[in-house]
């Protein structure tokens, strides 16, 4: 592994802790310069295409998914490895219910569903940028569905 400050590949593992889902190995290491830095080993799944709303078609991209919801739960109080295991079971559901493609409507209903239940404000955060809104009375009703829904 290189190191990612003096960019040396000889480097030592100081630690190696399994992941909270147990999907993943998190290895301290040390580099001869002596600075220290983690690195993860994840199961390599083989992810579906995604099929684009233009109909073009790109490979999976966990940090698009991840810049999103990072963006949607902006200064909100969701933590970081939330989303983390969000984007692993993610990951894992989308490799086995769509082997081939899946589309871009697919995993912004997976994450909509995951916003729902941890921040309602997330989620009309993403919703109002990934959403197909003609009109801001739709957006509007969006908003009082919620309200409703949480009384």
């Amino acid at each position: 592994m290189r190191c990612p400050f003096c960019k040396s590949t000889r480097t030592q593992v100081v630690d190696s802790r399994e992941g909270r889902t147990g999907d993943e190995i998190r290895r301290r290491r040390v580099c001869s310069c002596g600075r220290r830095f983690t690195t993860f080993e994840r199961l390599e799944r083989r992810l579906p295409t995604v099929i684009k709303k233009d109909e073009g078609r790109v490979p999976f991209d966990r940090e698009k998914v991840r810049n999103g919801v990072l963006r949607a739960t902006w200064k909100r109080r969701i933590r970081e490895d939330q989303i983390d295991d969000f984007l692993n079971d993610l990951e894992r559901d989308l490799s086995e219910r769509f082997p081939k493609e899946v589309s871009t409507k697919e995993i912004a209903d997976e994450v909509l569903k995951f916003l729902i239940r941890t921040d309602p404000v997330a989620y009309v955060r993403f919703q109002s940028v990934y959403g197909d809104f003609k009109s801001v009375d739709e957006f509007k009703k969006l908003i009082s569905e919620l309200t409703r829904e949480s009384r």
